[in-house]
């Protein structure tokens, strides 16, 4: 007995009809040209979801049999897609568990840190950082101080151990760090770094004495909060430079791009732009426009100075190339240098050039240099 069209289209349409049963189907087809063009539409529709869409736009009817006028063809069309409503039902809940699944596993994206993207100039740095050996710290965990020249080191050591870890450079030695949740954070010299093995909890939570500059991944559920000495500050997702240790009881951040706030220690929580700096210092926050590059230029390998007085330019080189400083008259420590003087080359043409800009007699013996005026 010969299957009624319904049932030939539902079984062409999911591709189990037979020769027999296709040929017969044809014949159908070509008596009636309007129902084969709407039979091809169908073909085309490839998505289930517009299909079952198709479905649900038309009003039930009754399945109609093979005996129907060829007048009903409509009829006839409608009962095929009633026919199919099992297959379509089963495609429905496939495809609802498919974007139920995919709304589930945007979300856990999003609620993932976005590590930040550093630019090749940076990535450049720290391979020349660590080429130049300048890339050094002390881990302390658990009590014990360990020697670390690269993360690498640090992965070795931390397996098993506490959550609290301290991360201090000497004098002269910086380091890169990356943190659990993706935040590379730059620490120069004399500075402690206070960081969990693992973020948990609603925060992310350092503390910092001394200065580092911060990349900070992306969470706008889990703030990024640094502690200092004078107060805290809030980070969801920036650059930003924090500096302890210029003047004793100050703090001072420098914010490259991004939001944050600063909160002194018993104070109120204020906003920083982008190209501002906030100064703590007595429990107070004052605000001021500032060039960020010599805030930046630290992580690119170079010292950025703008009309800054020798005695401040040669206390940071004498610390980062281990050696002491004397002056031989107490006015020429005011004189102000502005240049730039690369990080990881050789101390005598950075001595060159500031001889070069200010006129001074300059002198190295061994780790000692000598600076007074010129005799003419």
């Amino acid at each position: 007995m010969k299957k009624n069209i319904n049932r030939l289209i539902s079984d062409s349409l999911w591709g189990t009809i037979s020769d027999d049963d296709q040929r017969y189907l044809d014949q159908l087809l070509d008596k009636d040209h309007e129902l084969r063009e709407r039979y091809q539409q169908l073909l085309k529709r490839k998505d289930l979801v517009k299909r079952y869409q198709l479905y649900n736009s038309i009003e039930p009817y009754e399945e109609s049999s093979s005996e129907q006028p060829e007048s009903e063809e409509k009829n006839r069309f409608v009962s095929f897609l009633r026919a199919s409503v099992p297959y379509l039902r089963y495609a429905a809940i496939i495809i609802i568990l498919f974007v139920v699944g995919s709304l589930w596993l945007n979300k856990n994206k999003d609620e993932r840190p976005t590590a930040p993207q550093l630019s090749d100039e940076v990535l450049a740095t720290i391979t020349q950082a660590e080429q130049s050996g300048k890339n050094q710290a002390v881990l302390t965990i658990d009590g014990q101080p360990m020697k670390v020249e690269n993360e690498k080191t640090i992965q070795k050591i931390e397996k098993g151990k506490t959550q609290e870890h301290i991360l201090t450079t000497h004098h002269d030695s910086e380091f890169w760090l990356t943190l659990d949740d993706g935040t590379r954070v730059h620490l120069n010299y004399g500075t402690t770094l206070i960081y969990p093995r693992k973020f948990n909890g609603d925060t992310r939570e350092v503390e910092l004495e001394g200065e580092a500059y911060f990349f900070v991944a992306k969470d706008a559920n889990h703030p990024f909060v640094v502690h200092t000495p004078e107060g805290d500050v809030k980070v969801y997702g920036t650059e930003f430079n924090i500096n302890t240790q210029d003047d004793e009881g100050t703090t001072r951040i420098v914010l490259v791009n991004g939001s944050i706030s600063v909160t002194p220690k018993g104070g109120r929580e204020q906003m920083i732009r982008p190209n501002e700096m906030a100064v703590i210092s007595s429990g107070e926050c004052m605000f001021s426009t500032v060039d960020v590059a010599p805030y930046v230029s630290w992580n690119t390998g170079m010292f950025i100075f703008a009309d800054c007085p020798l005695e401040k330019l040669m206390r940071v080189l004498s610390r980062w190339y281990n050696k002491r400083v004397e002056f031989n008259s107490d006015d020429i420590r005011q004189i102000e240098f502005t240049g730039t003087i690369n990080k990881y080359g050789d101390i005598s043409p950075a001595l060159k050039a500031i001889h070069t800009v200010t006129g001074l007699r300059i002198e190295m013996k061994k780790d000692l240099i000598i600076i007074s005026k010129q005799s003419y």
